[in-house]
């Protein structure tokens, strides 16, 4: 599978990433086994949180053994118990207690002496003002020259149905001025054909040499995606025998300046036909262009 540097944190990532909030849902024998299919596969970018459910322990428990095969990202600021749980927004707590709360838990769950990449969990400005932002960036700073975390990194959160440009518009509010503060190394946000609302933020990152992990590339988070893939034609440019799931993730990957797509399933056989999708690499460069045109006069463009 196609690897690319992550950004300036010299991290060679697979092109494909494996999300891991899905599995916090399986029983640990389908976790451990999709687990291991990914990274047989090629893959060698997990991400999790200790918001997923119980993903941290699965992941540490199912692949802690291979964990010089893979890149390890999870996220801080959640207030959860033992095991976790989903949670966003008001369930976080942004302060330097929390963090070291997170890092130590996190490290022993995924049984691991370092987080390769280590995201503020769906963080907008707003939550880091009075002071706040000092404390948690130090804290953050503290945390990763001991040695405990590689690269700090921020995830952008998705926001509610009922808003504007949902699921995309916190995410590149948070990036529009995030990217000034020099703070980080990588940023997780959401992209993809039916999604281009980070489409330039994604640009002006790779200006800064910042990384991007996208995800949400093949996400139904409305029922009208699958009529809009058809409205915009895309059906037309898909390779014989090639899903709309397939021709998403390599639309996703064509975009030179992202690092990683992740993508999360609990089903082997989706994990497997995505692992394939991948491994075809990037449309072609007439494709590609074709399908930006195609989604622009379908009403879907970029920010």
């Amino acid at each position: 599978m196609i690897k690319r540097e992550l950004g300036n944190t010299g991290l060679q990532v697979s092109v494909l990433g494996f999300g891991s909030m899905e599995i916090g849902r399986l029983r640990y024998e389908e976790a451990e086994k999709l687990l291991n299919e990914a990274l047989d596969g090629g893959i060698n970018f997990v991400d999790s949180s200790p918001c997923y459910g119980i993903a941290e322990e699965y992941v540490g428990k199912a692949i802690g053994r291979r964990r010089d095969e893979y890149i390890l990202a999870t996220k801080c600021g959640c207030n959860v118990g033992s095991h976790g749980k989903f949670s966003l927004g008001p369930d976080h707590i942004w302060t330097a207690d929390q963090l070291y709360k997170n890092i130590d838990r996190s490290l022993e769950l995924l049984q691991t002496e370092y987080i390769d990449i280590w995201q503020l969990h769906g963080i907008m400005p707003d939550y880091l003002s009075g002071g706040a932002q000092d404390e948690v960036i130090a804290a953050a700073e503290s945390i990763k020259k001991s040695g405990k975390v590689r690269h700090i990194a921020f995830s952008c959160r998705n926001g509610s149905p009922d808003q504007p440009m949902y699921p995309a518009l916190f995410g590149y509010q948070a990036c529009k001025e995030m990217l000034q503060w020099d703070k980080f190394e990588v940023i997780q946000l959401i992209y993809g054909a039916l999604i281009r609302t980070n489409e330039n933020i994604i640009t002006q990152a790779k200006e800064k040499n910042i990384g991007i992990i996208c995800r949400g590339a093949v996400k139904k988070y409305f029922d009208y995606y699958d009529e809009l893939f058809k409205k915009s034609k895309l059906d037309e440019l898909c390779d014989s025998g090639e899903s709309a799931a397939d021709f998403l993730i390599r639309f996703a990957i064509s975009h030179q300046a992202i690092g990683t797509v992740i993508v999360g399933t609990g089903n082997i056989k989706h994990l497997k036909a995505n692992i394939r999708a991948a491994q075809k690499g990037p449309l072609s460069e007439e494709i590609y262009a074709e399908a930006k045109r195609r989604l622009d006069n379908a009403g879907v463009w970029p920010k």
